[in-house]
């Protein structure tokens, strides 16, 4: 149980690691379009669809860390209170 705990956790970590890189380069993506071009059409265009994309990667790159660590201190309660012994009462 202990590895699935670590699992649990190593999930969330990477979900976070990939969800900055996206941020980072779609927003990276976005400057160097606005900078290139200096369009304030290309601007109002995107604006809202860029925004979209760094809410959705938010939402995964906090939330779904969050709920990944809640998980894992869960997993390894339920395996801290399982007994794997049997006692046998013999006489």
């Amino acid at each position: 149980m202990e590895n699935f705990a670590d699992s649990i956790g190593v999930f969330g970590s990477t979900l976070f690691r990939w969800s900055v890189v996206a941020f980072v380069v779609i927003n990276g993506a976005a400057i160097a379009a606005v900078v290139m071009t200096r369009s304030r059409d290309l601007v109002n265009r995107w604006t809202p669809r860029i925004i979209g994309a760094n809410l959705l990667l938010l939402a995964t790159g906090v939330g779904v860390p969050a709920v990944a660590q809640a998980m894992k201190l869960v997993v390894r309660a339920v395996s801290v209170s399982q007994s794997t012994e049997i006692k046998l009462n013999t006489k």
